[in-house]
């Protein structure tokens, strides 16, 4: 036997040993014992003579083992799709398993947590740069999750005022045709002035926000802490505005039976004035990063706030948590709705994984 054959019969016998025991692993529950016995001698027989290095003797009982495996084990029509789907949906199985168990994706939603973290965000920008061209388009997305963006008239007509001022974007109409705008674009007409179909009536750069994973697990096995940037459901908050079956991410600012206030730009826990962890003090003292401090509820008409009034003091119950954003002036949150029950905690958000900024990683 030259170099050549040694090689060539090597493999052979490697593979249709491994080919026996993948027919075993696999359809070793439901072949009869007769069957896996005899599968179980051929292998022996094949292994035998490749110890003797004798060619005829080594084909003679590669042949005989090959027909055995595919009598036993035929060839299924369509054998590489059906085994890449298995392994899709193993692989999504497990993926959900992680998912609804220890760590889930969120996106943040508004700019509540800004400067620590983003939520969408829209600049001016007058017109595509040479980034802005597909396909370098396609990077800048894919990397930092930004993009330039218009919007053109659908059709010809008046500009009507503007119909409702949601949170992200103002609607005009066009001929009764919504057109929605995002807050932050550059306007390119006014109200009552005529435009014509695929005339471009803004434009901006929009700036995807933070995504972030968070662990689902710890809060079964610690106590939330205060500073932990937590993720929690509406579904326990009855307060308008509030959007049911969603989530909000905001800073732990009070635990149960604490007796919590605003005293601006301090919150005030127990009568103390609170400066650690450190989150707390950059919002007091980083004020040139972007950081206001706490500041008072302010009042809505009718509906009550739950710190609106300054040396106004709440006492949590024991199973409740405060929830406030670190962007204080433009944060929807618990000094609004008040706490939130400890079964609505998702968990803590521990890292941004994506867009590639310069808040990428560890959370805090």
């Amino acid at each position: 036997m030259n170099l050549f054959q040694f090689r060539r019969y090597r493999q052979w016998v490697h593979h249709l040993v491994q080919e026996s025991r993948h027919v075993v692993n696999v359809r070793g529950d439901i072949l009869p014992a007769e069957a896996l016995e005899e599968l179980a001698r051929r292998t022996q027989a094949l292994q035998e003579a490749w110890k003797q290095r004798h060619p005829e003797h080594v084909e003679e009982a590669a042949e005989e083992l090959s027909e055995y495996i595919l009598r036993i084990n035929p060839p299924r029509r369509f054998a590489k799709i059906t085994e890449y789907v298995e392994i899709i949906t193993v692989a999504l199985a497990v993926a959900m398993g992680f998912r609804t168990y220890f760590i889930q994706p969120f996106k943040i939603p508004t700019g509540s947590m800004q400067p620590t973290l983003y939520g969408i965000t829209v600049g001016t920008q007058y017109a595509p740069k040479w980034h802005d061209r597909f396909p370098v388009s396609l990077v800048s997305m894919a990397l930092f999750g930004e993009r330039y963006t218009e919007v053109k008239a659908k059709v010809s007509g008046q500009v009507g005022s503007q119909f409702g001022n949601e949170e992200e974007h103002i609607v005009f109409y066009v001929q009764d045709v919504p057109h929605p705008v995002r807050k932050g674009m550059t306007l390119f007409f006014a109200p009552g002035d005529y435009v014509a179909k695929g005339q471009v009536l803004a434009s901006g750069r929009v700036k995807l926000g933070d995504h972030i994973f968070v662990n689902k697990l710890r809060y079964n096995f610690s106590r939330p802490r205060r500073g932990d940037i937590t993720v929690f459901s509406t579904d326990g908050i009855q307060y308008p505005n509030i959007r049911p079956n969603s989530f909000y991410i905001k800073r732990m600012t009070g635990l149960p039976e604490e007796t919590v206030a605003i005293d601006p730009p301090y919150l005030v826990v127990d009568g103390k004035k609170i400066t650690e962890p450190y989150p707390f003090a950059r919002l007091v003292n980083e004020r040139d990063k972007g950081y206001v401090g706490y500041s008072l509820a302010r009042d809505q008409a009718a509906i009550p706030v739950y710190l609106g009034v300054q040396g106004e003091s709440r006492v949590l119950g024991d199973d409740e948590y405060l929830m406030m954003g670190d962007n204080t002036e433009h944060s929807y949150d618990g000094r609004y709705f008040g706490p939130v029950k400890k079964e609505y905690l998702v968990g803590p958000a521990f890292m941004v994984y994506w867009p590639f900024t310069r808040r990428w990683g560890r959370v805090q």
